[in-house]
């Protein structure tokens, strides 16, 4: 299998690279870095095409001359300039291709910096891909030699999560790799303007703590294959004046990635402002994987099996 990282000709696409080498690294895999040629298509007069095409061609090739370069010699690795339509479409056929794992996109041009930035490729790959999507934050960086050092899986109480939080502990216990559960939530503006105490606050806090270990337990020491026990799982309850508040409240590793479940972002183009899965992908710290809707069937049972 592989991780197939997606590089954007003319963009700095190292924070993909490097997120797909610690990936690579963690799950014994080799790396695909794939620029599209989409140039073939262009919509332009004819005598305009074969000007456009070498030059688009010439900025690709270039921008995988510096991804072949980042990527370090324990790790397995090709780079393929693949011809597609689209970007999305020819990521998705290289998926295909190469039997990938995982898909790496790095952000947008514009994207903050810590923070992930979510342009139109990656906004299309959330909706059509069939695996796990990895986001990688602006500027992302890892120590040289890197292993995940923890996977967190998202948990909001609903079906989804607890199927994601199954797939999560699977991927974890496959890969050797520490595993936590993780709920957010910032403060409501009521309760904050209420003037709750911190004593309060605190016992909520607790409680929640308490029901999403319940949850858990239930899900996962059902399974043998993960051999499980009651409480041992690693429980945290991130809460803030904010979303971005809610989720720097708990600690994180480095590098360490979130699993997050798509179902809660519904059509992104007519996404709510209030939507939990978007906002905690807009705030995360960390690169979230996010398993799209039509992955999570597949995904779950390959898991599961």
């Amino acid at each position: 299998m592989s991780i197939v990282v997606g590089i954007a000709p003319g963009q700095d696409n190292r924070a993909a690279v490097e997120l797909g080498i610690v990936l690579a690294r963690t799950y014994g895999h080799r790396i695909v870095a794939t620029a599209i040629n989409s140039a073939a298509f262009p919509m332009a007069p004819v005598h305009f095409e074969g000007q456009y095409e070498k030059k688009y061609r010439k900025i690709a090739e270039a921008a995988l001359d510096e991804a072949r370069a980042l990527i370090p010699g324990d790790i397995e690795s090709e780079v393929v300039l693949h011809t597609a339509r689209s970007s999305r479409r020819g990521l998705l056929e290289m998926c295909e291709t190469a039997d990938a794992y995982r898909l790496v996109i790095g952000p947008s041009a514009d994207g903050e910096p810590g923070r992930i930035g979510l342009g139109s490729v990656s906004n299309g790959l959330l909706h059509s891909a069939r695996l796990p999507v990895a986001l990688a934050p602006a500027d992302f960086r890892a120590p040289e030699g890197a292993r995940l050092e923890r996977i967190t899986a998202a948990y909001s109480g609903s079906t989804t999560s607890a199927n994601l939080i199954l797939g999560a502990a699977m991927v974890s216990a496959q890969s050797d790799v520490p595993f936590r559960i993780a709920s957010f939530a910032p403060r409501s503006r009521v309760v904050a303007t209420a003037g709750v105490g911190f004593d309060m606050e605190s016992s909520v806090v607790d409680e929640w703590t308490k029901v999403v270990r319940r949850d858990t337990d239930r899900i996962l020491c059902s399974i043998d294959q993960l051999d499980i026990k009651p409480g041992e799982t690693d429980v945290v309850v991130g809460t803030g004046r904010d979303w971005a508040a809610a989720l720097t409240a708990v600690e994180w590793k480095h590098p360490e990635l979130m699993m997050l479940g798509s179902s809660g972002l519904g059509a992104l183009k007519r996404v709510s402002l209030g939507s939990h899965a978007m906002r905690i992908l807009q705030n995360s710290p960390v690169p979230i994987v996010v398993v799209p809707r039509r992955a999570k069937a597949d995904y779950i049972r390959q898991q599961t099996v």
